[in-house]
């Protein structure tokens, strides 16, 4: 009896939540998927999550690497998974925040790391890592690219693609 009326009161809620959502997915320009050229020349920190993503996604392309999108649910903290001439592949997390990325996010990436079955792994921010996130790295041997390291890298690829 208690779980018919929990479903009843599940689906209840479902349905008076739903107009809130599209309330919430109408935002102007975030939710509209920018071009390769727009998303290029974009500051960085305007991007979301899935556009960071696809421009680290272009940018290990242009550096030689094949490049698989991993993201989602189940991604195990993976979001793109690089894979060199050598053969070897590099788990990938890409962190668009404003806040500092901690040792959750290693010890997350260094399962997922596993999972995939990568012999690297990598977690490129915007913004920087605690001291913990730090040690842990080094300890597990994932290299870390902070903000100031991945605009320097952005800059100079753009540089040679002829893009502000």
């Amino acid at each position: 009896m208690w779980t018919a009326r929990r479903r009843s009161a599940k689906k209840n809620s479902k349905k008076s939540a739903a107009p809130s959502r599209t309330e919430k997915h109408a935002k102007p320009s975030t939710s509209k998927k920018l071009s390769d050229q727009s998303l290029i020349r974009a500051d960085v920190q305007s991007l979301s999550g899935t556009d960071f993503e696809r421009l680290m996604e272009m940018y290990y392309i242009d550096q030689g690497y094949r490049v698989n999108r991993v993201g989602g649910a189940g991604d195990h903290e993976v979001d793109l998974i690089l894979q060199g001439k050598e053969g070897y592949k590099i788990a990938v997390q890409c962190k668009r925040w404003k806040r500092d990325v901690g040792n959750d996010i290693v010890l997350r990436l260094k399962a997922g790391k596993q999972v995939h079955g990568c012999y690297d792994a990598w977690i490129v921010t915007t913004s920087h890592f605690t001291k913990s996130a730090r040690e842990a790295a080094e300890r597990l041997n994932i290299k870390l690219i902070n903000g100031a390291a991945l605009q320097d890298k952005l800059m100079r690829w753009r540089k040679g693609k002829r893009v502000g």
